[in-house]
Parts: C-alpha cells; sequence; structure tokens
C-alpha cells in the first residue's frame, strides 16, 4: 500500500494556524475519493467536530492541477475522479485551545492533536505514515518513530499516527531513571518557591513507572514520553499507547498536596498505557471515528485506574498512607454528596459518559454518578473484599494481571461483562457486587472493608454548623456566590421551588451575598422553622418560604481502632506501613463549602 506523506509547516503561529500537506496516491483514478477528519478521539468521550477547525482547503494532482472538492458532511470531504491518481492536499487548521484534546499554537510552542489535525483518505485508513516538520528551531517532542536518515516520523498507520501527540517548541527534557526507557518533557515556566524540584518530579516517577511495571509484569511500550504543559487555566490529561499529555498549574511545587496531586495525574495517565489503550472492550478497540463508540465498561477502564493512580503512589512510598487514606475518604465524601448515584450505576454512567459526564448540565447532580468517582471507591472496596475473603491471598491485582494476560497483552478486546474475568482471577463469587455496585446503585461498602484492616470510617455533621447544640441545617442548594448552581432532589430548596440559576438576594428581609451571609442567617434557626428567602429569577423578584431541614452528615473521618488485633498486619500488607495501634484520626474531610 502506498504511503500518506505529510508535511507540517508553522508559518502562521503567531494567526494559531498550522499548514499541512498530504501527498498520496488515490487507490483507484476513476472514483472520487473521500477526505475525513476524527469527530472525536479515543480517551475523551465527546463528539468534538474537529473538522470546523479546517480552513482553505484545496487539492491538485501531482503536477498542480486543482481537483474539484464538494463538502459530503461536517467531517468529510470529497475530491473529484481525474486522470492522475497522485494527488496533493493543503489546508489550515486553527488552534487555540489549550487543553489536551484539541490544538494550540501560538508564538511560543504548537501542541498538535493528531485526530485535530490530520485528514486522511477514508479508503486508506491503513496506509503506513510519512511525516515531514518544518519548523526550525523550534524542538520537537513526541514519541513517534523517528528516522535520522530522512529527518522524518513515521508510523503505521493513521491511528498510529493519531495516537502520538507532537509538541513543537522549548521544553526541558529529562531522563526518568526506571527500569524501561522514559522520558519527562516540560513545557511553560514552573512558578518559584516550593520544596519540590522537577528533580524531585523525575526521581519520584521513576519509583511509579516500576511500581505499575511490577504490579502487572509487563512493560506495553518501547518508550514512553511524559509531556507535561504548566498552564494556569487548564487541568486534564489524555493517554496514549507510549505517551500522555498532561496539564497542570505552575504551582505545583508550592505545597505537598499540589504536588501529590500532579503525580497522581501521571500515574494515572501512564497506567492507561495497560489499562485502558490495551485492555479494553471492543468498541474502543476497533472503532469509527465518525461516531460515538458505546460501551458498559468504561468503569473498567477508569475506575481501575483511579484506583492504581494513587495505590501506586503509596505502594511506591511517594505517599503515606495517611495522605492515600485523606485522599479515598474525599472521594467518599463526594460520592455521597451525590444524589444521583443512586440513579445510575456504573455501568449505566459508562454508556452514558457522551451526553452525559462530558456534558453536564445543572440536573447531572441529582441525575448522574461519575464512573472516575464511584469506580475508583468502588474498586478500593472491591480490592480490601478479595483481601478479606482470601485471607490475603489475592488482591485486585490478580484481576489487573488475568485482564493483561488474557487480553491486554493480545490485543483481544475484554467482554462487556467482567465478572468472569474477576472472579476465575480471585476465585470468589463476586455476585452481589456486581449485582449491587457495578451494576446496580449500592455504594461500594467502604466502611465494612476498611474496618477489616482495623480502621472505622465515620460521617458526622460538621461542628462549625453546630449553634449552641442546636441540630445542624440546610437548604439543599450548590452554590456559587449568591447564584444557585444546583439543587438537591428531595431537599427543603427544590421543595420550596428554588431553581438553578436564581439569585439569593435576602433571607428573612436581611441580605446575603455569599455562602458565608447564607449559612450565618440559616444557622441560628431550628429544624422545622420556615424562612422566607428572596430570590431574582430572571430578572423578577419572587419570594419563596423554605421549611429548614437537618443537615445530612458533612464531616466524614477514618479512625485506627485502639486494638487491631490481626487487623493490624492486615493493614500493613495493604498499604506498607504499621497500623498505629492507638485511637487515632488518619484522615478528616469536610464538605460544607460545597453545599449550603
Amino acid at each position: 500500500m502506498t504511503e500518506l506523506r505529510y508535511t507540517i509547516r508553522l508559518e502562521a503561529p503567531s494567526r494559531h494556524l498550522v499548514h499541512v500537506e498530504l501527498r498520496f496516491v488515490a487507490q483507484d483514478a476513476t472514483r472520487d475519493v473521500e477526505l475525513t477528519l476524527p469527530a472525536w478521539c479515543p480517551g475523551s468521550y465527546l463528539i468534538r467536530d474537529y473538522a470546523r477547525f479546517v480552513r482553505d482547503l484545496t487539492v491538485t494532482d501531482e503536477v498542480g492541477e486543482p481537483r474539484r472538492v464538494t463538502k459530503v458532511d461536517k467531517s468529510t470531504w470529497r475530491i473529484a475522479a481525474g486522470a492522475d491518481p497522485r494527488l496533493v492536499v493543503r489546508y489550515a487548521v486553527y488552534g487555540n485551545d489549550l487543553t489536551v484534546r484539541t490544538n494550540h499554537v501560538d508564538d511560543t510552542h504548537a501542541f498538535l492533536h493528531g485526530p485535530a489535525t490530520f485528514l486522511y483518505p477514508v479508503a486508506q485508513r491503513e496506509a503506513p505514515i510519512v511525516l515531514t516538520i518544518m519548523a526550525d528551531g523550534w524542538t520537537v517532542t513526541t514519541s513517534l518513530a523517528h528516522d535520522p536518515a530522512t529527518s522524518t516520523y513515521r508510523a503505521a498507520t493513521i491511528d498510529e499516527l493519531f495516537d502520538h501527540p507532537l509538541h513543537l517548541g522549548p521544553v526541558r527534557t529529562y531522563v526518568v531513571p526506571a527500569t524501561c526507557p522514559v522520558r519527562l518533557a516540560i513545557y511553560g515556566e514552573r512558578a518559584s518557591g516550593g520544596v519540590f524540584t522537577e528533580e524531585r518530579l523525575v526521581a519520584d516517577l521513576a519509583a511509579i513507572v516500576d511500581d505499575h511495571v511490577a504490579r502487572v509484569g509487563a512493560v506495553p511500550f518501547e518508550t514512553y514520553t511524559f509531556l507535561v504543559m504548566l498552564t494556569h487555566d487548564g487541568y486534564g490529561g489524555l493517554e496514549h499507547r507510549a505517551a500522555s499529555v498532561n496539564l497542570y498549574h505552575p504551582h505545583f511545587a508550592a505545597s505537598r498536596k499540589a504536588y501529590e496531586g500532579l503525580l497522581e495525574l501521571l500515574s494515572h495517565e501512564l497506567f492507561h498505557a495497560w489499562n485502558g489503550k490495551r485492555i479494553a472492550p471492543g468498541p474502543l478497540l476497533q472503532f469509527d471515528y465518525a461516531h460515538e463508540a458505546y460501551t458498559p465498561c468504561l468503569w473498567v477502564m477508569e475506575g481501575v485506574t483511579s484506583h492504581y493512580d494513587r495505590f501506586a503512589l503509596v505502594s511506591s512510598k511517594r505517599i503515606t498512607a495517611r495522605s492515600f487514606l485523606d485522599k479515598v475518604l474525599d472521594d467518599w465524601a463526594r460520592l455521597l454528596a451525590t444524589p444521583g448515584r443512586a440513579r445510575q450505576s456504573l455501568e449505566e454512567s459508562s454508556f452514558d459518559a457522551w451526553i452525559k459526564l462530558y456534558k453536564p448540565d445543572e440536573s447531572n447532580l441529582n441525575t448522574t454518578v461519575s464512573y472516575y468517582l464511584k469506580g475508583g471507591l468502588a474498586m478500593v472496596a472491591l480490592d480490601l473484599h478479595i483481601r478479606r475473603r482470601t485471607e490475603g491471598a489475592r488482591s485486585l491485582d490478580d484481576v489487573l494481571r488475568l485482564l493483561w494476560t488474557r487480553h491486554g497483552a493480545t490485543g483481544e478486546p475484554h467482554p462487556d461483562d467482567v465478572q468472569p474475568l474477576f472472579e476465575e482471577a480471585t476465585g470468589l463469587a463476586l455476585q452481589e457486587v456486581f449485582v449491587g455496585q457495578i451494576r446496580g446503585t449500592d455504594d461500594p461498602q467502604l466502611p465494612r472493608e476498611l474496618h477489616h484492616v482495623g480502621l472505622e470510617l465515620r460521617a458526622s455533621v460538621d461542628p462549625a454548623q453546630v449553634v449552641d447544640g442546636a441540630t445542624a441545617l440546610w437548604l439543599g442548594v450548590v452554590t456559587s456566590g449568591n447564584r444557585v448552581t444546583g439543587v438537591f432532589d428531595g431537599g427543603p430548596a427544590q421543595i420550596a421551588g428554588l431553581s438553578p440559576g436564581d439569585e439569593l438576594v435576602a433571607i428573612d428581609g436581611f441580605r446575603a451575598t455569599g455562602d458565608g451571609d447564607l449559612r450565618s442567617l440559616v444557622g441560628a434557626r431550628r429544624v422545622g422553622e420556615a424562612v422566607a428567602i428572596a430570590v431574582f429569577r430572571r430578572h423578577r423578584l419572587m419570594t419563596l418560604t423554605v421549611v429548614l431541614a437537618a443537615a445530612p452528615p458533612t464531616r466524614y473521618e477514618i479512625v485506627a481502632v485502639a486494638d487491631p488485633g490481626p487487623a493490624g498486619a492486615r493493614f500493613q500488607a495493604w498499604l506498607g506501613e504499621a497500623h498505629p495501634h492507638a485511637a487515632v484520626t488518619l484522615a478528616t474531610v469536610t464538605t460544607t463549602s460545597r453545599w449550603v
């Protein structure tokens, strides 16, 4: 099959443009040729319609004779047949959105996301790729195979080209001293100050890489590249088969929490090299770039990964057991503050990602649950569940290794129903877990499982909300300033008729300008009392009567039991540290900032 030969030119970076040329030989000169650009990209389950960024597309044959081009649909162009099968396609792509799934081009750098950049002939998706980059003085960072003899980059197919992001511009590059070839490239200036250095980051990444490799027992890539772009207004990561692209704020060194957040992000995207890029269901291994790829299994890809991204930090001794438990507890508090968990299962959340998770609105609070959030907690609980029932002989690691050997290493997609695989790997019947927590809406049994390792998970009302011993109260709204952004199903505010978008201006005639005012004005009341809440709704002043209710738990703690007995050894086998053997609070989270 003839090659698809691409050339990238940065002729107008200040205008946020990259110019692309594609040369190829049509398979049949007597037929029209269709060119297309993906509507979405693997790892991000939203139709993004990348074709909207294409401009100035022209097509000629090899000698310069123009060909007629007709737009067929939003992402497809048809080139009229002609005598010469050798075609030259030229176009520009606009990129001014600094995310991990879109292009960003300016005077300082160019981040090029393959699915948003490279048009390809539909009939030649399997053709080999040759890429030339014309960007004098700009450092090229990519995991693509480089041919020094011709100064070109190569990929086996367009899918492989899409799976290797490109960064052009200045970076600080470090060799990560892991047991396999890994490098870290950082674009953007790090904020001054802080105790965590980039050299520390390199050393910690090496330990995390080695921990993942040892757990799975295989290295799925020849080399791996972490690309980190530091920016004040972005956060996120996107996995690739031999690389990841990550956005994080420049102040990552300012605090331990910020630094550990960066480690967790990088660990998450790296783990996807096994789970997600290779261990995956059929729709995400063999997909159509023009249409959604539906699967009930995103909880496997993201929930399992959300567990191991931070578990690897504690098992590689990058963070303490207390820090790990603090992160788990924060997630637990966020899950219990999500009424939608009672309506949507993990499988339903996975299937509806295209229309729910990536298209949130004010109703999502009551109708959806994140397969990242609940999925990660379900895997923490399941790992402990397996350890408890097998007396430590098995863990979730055994499931991971079976998924890898049976599916990831072989390239075979795993089935939608993975319960038999989990049961085979552990030797346990797991019907209760899967029916209740995966296909159903039960909460993960985290309190029960933590008890087996000498920990208690406690829930209470934040003492700061209790005034003179009176029961803490709530309205049942989420606010941003004095704007209502969410209303809890069945809460006092919803019963009274408050709505997302309402502007809260007064309670019983007293001005309320923010969360603090709302809490202070409501806090001195009693359960069952009525308050008059004045709101602006679409510029119209309204007064609604709200009957106050008792606040749900807003404070969560994980406490070590004083005399754990055999549970102390189980704790150490799980987190690699000795149990405190005393009644010590290991983690505390309050959620009062999230609602009123």
